[in-house]
């Protein structure tokens, strides 16, 4: 399968698309939409991905003639693309890829990660009156700061952390997936996983660690049923790939042995 996208679709599904088709296709991208009937023509896509305004009467008429499946991202849904998809279903879906990097290590550490200034004042206070190991591209000036950190060292430090604090939803999956306690940022207080917004609802979660946690194995099923690979599964069934989805139900089943 030969797969045309555009660059810069700020859409968690694109990304989530392109990670896993990547496996199992040619990908290529254009960097100057003006072009784009050049592209299409030069190399002759099965699936082209774009935002809903680039959908030309051109574009329509090259997918339309040669059987060529569109994917749609924007504001609005686009009649003429096979799917289309808008901020009301670009849901941020788990990605089992990491689970490689899982081992049996001792869960030891209390770690908290740091990525953006507006969480300086719950990491500043932590390293002041808990036991952690800070890490991060936001310097903290600390003896807990231990610098900052690549992708796969992230999951090296999980693998050892009995609780992680964190603060995005990726990171939320990432934890849970390495059966790591997490502890998450999060503006609305949760019923389903322990939360905090504030210094006192930080320290009330901290207080009752060992006393009250949700069940992580409710969130790992969910994961392992909705999770970027299935949704790539989903998507590419829909529009009729059915080679590239027996590629990655394969894929699928040996990550879930």
């Amino acid at each position: 399968m030969k797969v045309l996208c555009e660059n810069n679709i700020n859409f968690n599904v694109f990304r989530n698309l392109i990670d896993n088709i990547k496996i199992v296709s040619n990908i290529a991208t254009v960097g100057d939409i003006d072009h784009i009937a050049k592209a299409l023509n030069e190399f002759k896509p099965d699936l082209v991905l774009l935002k809903a305004e680039n959908i030309t009467s051109i574009v329509q008429a090259y997918c339309d003639k040669n059987n060529v499946k569109l994917i749609s991202f924007g504001d609005n849904e686009n009649k003429n693309a096979h799917l289309s998809f808008t901020p009301d279903n670009d849901i941020f879906r788990a990605n089992l890829d990491v689970l490689k990097y899982k081992d049996n290590s001792d869960k030891t550490d209390m770690s908290v990660f740091i990525s953006d200034e507006k969480q300086r004042l719950f990491v500043d206070f932590l390293c002041k009156n808990y036991n952690v190991k800070v890490y991060g591209n936001i310097k903290v000036n600390s003896p807990r700061y231990l610098g900052s950190i690549s992708e796969i060292e992230k999951y090296e430090i999980l693998n050892k952390s009995n609780i992680a604090i964190i603060f995005t939803i990726q990171e939320f999956y990432e934890t849970v997936l390495f059966d790591t306690y997490p502890i998450v940022y999060n503006t609305n207080n949760s019923n389903q996983f322990s939360t905090f917004n504030s210094l006192v609802s930080l320290c009330e979660q901290l207080d009752k660690i060992n006393v009250i946690k949700f069940d992580m194995e409710i969130v790992k099923n969910n994961i392992r049923h909705d999770n970027s690979l299935t949704f790539t599964i989903d998507t590419l069934q829909q529009l009729g790939f059915i080679e590239e989805v027996l590629k990655l139900n394969t894929i699928l089943e040996d990550m879930n042995k």
